[in-house]
Parts: C-alpha cells; structure tokens; sequence
C-alpha cells in the first residue's frame, strides 16, 4: 500500500520551485526533487571565478552575468556539488563556471 508523503520546505528554499519526481527505490516510497540527472557535470574547460564580497553574488546574480539570464543557477549550483543555494558564498571563495560554448553544445543555452 502507498503512503502519501507531504514534505514541507521552508518559503524560501529554491527547492519549492522544482518538479518532484515520485519513485520507488527498494520498495520504499521515495521522493526525488529536481532532475533526475546532472545537466552537467565539472570540467577542466570551467572559468574559475572568485566571488568577491559575501552575499553579494547569489547563483541567479552569476547567471545572469555569465549567460545573461538567471536561469541557468542550477547548472553552477550542480557543477560545484551546492545542494541549497540560499546558503551563499564567502568572500574569496572559488567556484566553477561552466562556458557558454559547453553549455550551448549540451543544448542548456543558445549563443
């Protein structure tokens, strides 16, 4: 018999917005948020980009001046393994960025 499994996020997780895939895994009821693959993994090819004051450059603020929309935040957040976005970075922390040209050839971004 299937259970119904309400999960509760708090109003400002980033998670509330995506799309929630119900599965079975060893016969136990699970849910899995968001995609059920990686859009993209880590590569050499990524821009290294250092982030300059604390709070300042959220993942839809890196899109939006990498790629030039603010949508492409979970393609950042999934190269550098961030699992809840609202976290932040810290001054002087270094992440990864994937190209333009990577993620027009994945088909994520026309250029």
């Amino acid at each position: 018999m299937a259970t119904n499994i309400r999960v509760q996020l708090p109003p400002y997780s980033m998670w509330g917005k995506t799309r929630i895939y119900p599965q079975v895994v060893g016969g136990e009821n699970v849910i899995v948020f968001g995609l059920l693959q990686d859009m993209v993994a880590p590569d050499a090819s990524d821009q290294v980009f250092t982030v300059p004051r604390a709070g300042v450059n959220r993942l839809d603020l890196i899109s939006q001046n990498f790629y030039g929309v603010p949508d492409l935040w979970p393609v950042i957040a999934r190269v550098n393994g961030i699992l809840d976005p609202m976290v932040g970075f810290s001054e002087g922390d270094v992440i990864q960025v994937p190209t333009r040209a990577r993620l027009a050839l994945l088909g994520l971004l026309s250029v």
